[in-house]
């Protein structure tokens, strides 16, 4: 199996912020026995994220992005990716009195931009996270659960 991985956010084409999510992402998908093929980084920029995931998706059988999910404005890959496979976002109750509950237990108010995180792509199953908002979501896209599949997650892995 051949993968690829995309780190999004435009911070990560500074020179402030190291990527660290993808070494730590080849090392277990080696140790797995899956070959990273390539690695990009890419800004926050709707479409250069559409077009950084469809490159990916003619390429690879695994395409796993990492960052994006929050809850700003500018965390894109949830809305990128429900465009170009062509599915709609839905608000996701369960995952919505989720980041409520982690709120409340912290003793803090949620943000009404923290409901962006509930937003989940038709038929995305959704990963928890157990240490932060927002969740990790795996989509299955192509002719078989194998074949071009992509994962964005979220926190620790």
């Amino acid at each position: 199996m051949k993968a690829e991985i995309i780190a999004v956010g435009s911070e990560l084409l500074t020179p402030d912020r190291l990527d660290t999510n993808s070494l730590f992402l080849t090392r277990r998908l080696n140790q797995l026995g899956i070959a990273v093929a390539r690695k990009t980084i890419v800004g926050d920029e709707p479409d250069r994220l559409r077009d950084v995931f469809r490159e990916a998706l003619s390429r690879a059988e695994l395409v796993i992005s990492t960052g994006g999910l929050g809850p700003t404005l500018d965390d894109l890959t949830r809305e990128a990716v429900s465009n170009l496979l062509g599915r709609k976002l839905q608000l996701d109750e369960g995952v919505l009195r989720r980041i409520e509950g982690r709120f409340r237990r912290l003793g803090r108010t949620m943000a009404e931009n923290n409901k962006r995180q509930a937003l989940v792509p038709e038929g995305a199953d959704v990963l928890e996270n157990p240490v932060g908002t927002a969740p990790g979501l795996w989509l299955s896209h192509g002719e078989t659960p194998s074949s071009d599949a992509m994962a964005a997650r979220s926190g620790p892995w």
